[in-house]
């Protein structure tokens, strides 16, 4: 009788576990999947020398706006001068947003970078033209172009070298410098950036833009005018499609 009891009790306890297995299975089965960031940029088609434009980018999720993304900025690349500018964007009207003084003339390669909280990264981009001729006039034409999020993963062909220590004092220069290889060859011609990622309250987050002083080697200056933990997140891009990027923990003293 015993022995009949805990058979019983056994057999109780084994449909439970099926129960409560067969529940979770319903449950991750029916689970919705995350919707992806959309996101469209719009950026006037001419400029001139002189002229404050604006930049503005607008992200949704599901068809609502989203507001609350990690991190979004413009780069702002002028093709003739080979000149490279990050500009981090600010919530506004339920979009992002920033200006940017036209100095120079050229043609302009215009591409939003938008972290989103889950790690994904969408990155549309636009082209503008600037005039420096005084009779040119400049017009309201609008370009725009969308992209959605993109799941970026380590590529194990990158390889980067940090020339640079990972401390500095507060106000001191440092040169930022990375040696990069792809597929065992030094990487020349791409666009590197330091994401600079405060960890501590009331820090702002800023980027870093760095040129290419030697074949493979890129190089750019800094002073941290605050002290604490920072994480530098290095993007590494080029026109061939390759986007990669290393995140590294930074003190400031």
């Amino acid at each position: 009788m015993k022995k009949m009891t805990m058979l019983l009790m056994a057999l109780a306890t084994t449909a439970t576990l099926a129960a409560c297995n067969s529940n979770t299975n319903t449950a991750n089965d029916t689970k919705k999947e995350v919707a992806p960031l959309k996101a469209t940029l719009t950026v006037p088609e001419t400029a001139k020398v002189g002229y404050k434009i604006e930049l503005k980018v607008d992200v949704t999720q599901d068809g609502k706006a989203v507001t609350t993304a990690k991190d979004v900025a413009f780069e702002v690349k002028n093709n003739d001068t080979n000149s490279d500018k990050m500009i981090t964007a600010k919530v506004q009207d339920d979009a992002y947003v920033a200006s940017y003084d036209v100095n120079d003339a050229g043609k302009y390669k215009i591409t939003a970078h938008i972290s989103a909280k889950d790690g994904g990264h969408a990155m549309p981009n636009a082209d503008m033209t600037v005039s420096k001729d005084a009779t040119s006039s400049h017009n309201d034409h609008q370009s725009t172009s969308e992209s959605a999020t993109e799941q970026h993963h380590y590529h194990r062909d990158v390889a980067i070298t940090y020339n640079h220590k990972h401390t500095v004092a507060k106000d001191k220069a440092i040169n930022l410098s990375v040696t990069i290889k792809h597929d065992g060859k030094a990487l020349t011609g791409a666009d590197i950036h330091y994401q600079v990622i405060p960890q501590f309250k009331g820090g702002q987050p800023t980027w870093i833009t760095l040129k290419e002083t030697s074949k493979g080697t890129y190089e750019g200056k800094h002073t941290f005018t605050q002290a604490g933990k920072y994480q530098l997140k290095l993007h590494v891009e080029n026109n061939e499609g390759l986007h990669d990027h290393e995140v590294k923990e930074f003190i400031v003293k």
